[in-house]
């Protein structure tokens, strides 16, 4: 049976302000899709690259309301959702749109509008599903993100997973998916006793990590989860200088 967030908080205490956190992300994302088009081919084409702007400020209101935000401050935001200003697509890509009217940093900005976005990449890849299809050099076949998070299961195989739309799809299974290396001599492992079922690979040409979590550790919780109870790693191969280059669940790159 799958793991929950509750159980999880008190597997892990420490880990109780990020997984609350992740809870009011589901609870976004949840209520987001009740609004959302069933269909993603009903939007207009000048509203595909985000929401639909019918819809765009019940979901601003909803976002601030679930993540507890002072609407007054956001409201540039709000405006540049509800004129179509804001192109989803982007995010992927580390693009992030420029409003000069937001007091904050480039990175807050990216974390804030990944937490935005996610419910939209959901429903583009229930629209679109394309989990099984190769990661060309290393980014997802429907929204082009890297993949922060991979999972091994029974061959061996490797599936690169998706933070932003949840797309899963293969991967060779030596090498690095940020910049393509397959030089064993660059490839390192790191672990944890403490994090059984996970460990993080690093490369030395590129100086980043994918983290990776075994098939066993996901018969008890979702991907989401998963990347969440083994955030200690990331703050142990961050430590050592190697960067995550997709957000976690709660839009974290860098932890800490």
């Amino acid at each position: 049976m799958t793991i929950d967030i509750q159980t999880l908080i008190e597997q892990r205490p420490h880990l109780k302000d990020p997984l609350e956190l992740y809870a009011k992300c589901l609870r976004f994302q949840s209520e987001a899709a009740i609004l959302l088009p069933k269909e993603r081919a009903t939007m207009a084409p000048e509203d595909a690259k985000a929401y639909p702007r019918e819809i765009a400020g019940d979901l601003f209101r909803l976002f601030i309301s679930v993540f507890d935000l002072p609407a007054e401050n956001f409201a540039p935001l709000g405006a540049a959702l509800a004129n179509g200003e804001i192109d989803f697509m982007r995010l992927p890509l580390d693009e992030t749109p420029d409003l000069p009217e937001l007091p904050h940093s480039k990175e807050e900005l990216a974390g804030l509008f990944f937490l935005l976005s996610r419910p939209y990449f959901i429903a583009l890849r229930e629209t679109f599903p394309l989990d099984g299809n190769e990661w060309k050099d290393g980014r997802c076949p429907l929204c082009s993100a890297k993949a922060a998070i991979t999972s091994v299961v029974e061959g061996p195989k490797r599936q690169l997973h998706c933070s932003f739309c949840g797309t899963v799809g293969p991967y060779r299974f030596i090498g690095c998916p940020n910049c393509g290396t397959v030089e064993a001599e660059k490839l390192n492992t790191i672990m944890s006793e403490d994090e059984p079922g996970f460990r993080i690979t690093t490369c030395e040409a590129c100086r980043t990590y994918v983290k990776v979590v075994e098939g066993t550790a996901l018969q008890d919780m979702t991907l989401d989860l998963a990347d969440m109870a083994s955030l200690p790693l990331d703050i142990i191969a961050q430590g050592k200088g190697y960067a995550r280059l997709a957000p976690n669940p709660i839009s974290l790159k860098k932890m800490g």
